[in-house]
């Protein structure tokens, strides 16, 4: 497994992910309460290398960060996982962040 360069990930940082962002693969999420976007940017370096741990199987997965929000009552990140074509989003308990050096150096 070998991670990709930053360089060529689309992500969004500073500020909320539109709809188009999901379409062009820079985000995976929208945070929205009746039809309103509710999610403000965290403060994180994105993208960045990261380790998402799964809560439920415990299972490990190396992943860019493309995208980092938060709500009154939550810190959401979404990621590519490496290796793959997929994205996924979870809490922001879940990941370890390695910052924006290639983890392989």
């Amino acid at each position: 497994m070998q991670w990709p360069d930053l360089s060529i990930i689309k992500y969004v940082a500073d500020r909320p992910a539109t709809e188009t962002d999901i379409n062009e693969g820079a985000a995976v999420f929208l945070l929205q309460s009746e039809g309103v976007n509710i999610g403000v940017p965290m403060n994180i370096q994105i993208p960045q290398y990261a380790i998402h741990t799964d809560g439920e199987t415990n299972t490990k997965s190396n992943v860019v960060v493309i995208q980092a929000e938060q709500t009154d009552d939550q810190q959401v990140i979404g990621a590519l996982i490496v290796g793959t074509n997929e994205f996924m989003a979870g809490l922001s308990h879940e990941f370890e962040l390695l910052g924006q050096t290639n983890p392989e150096f």
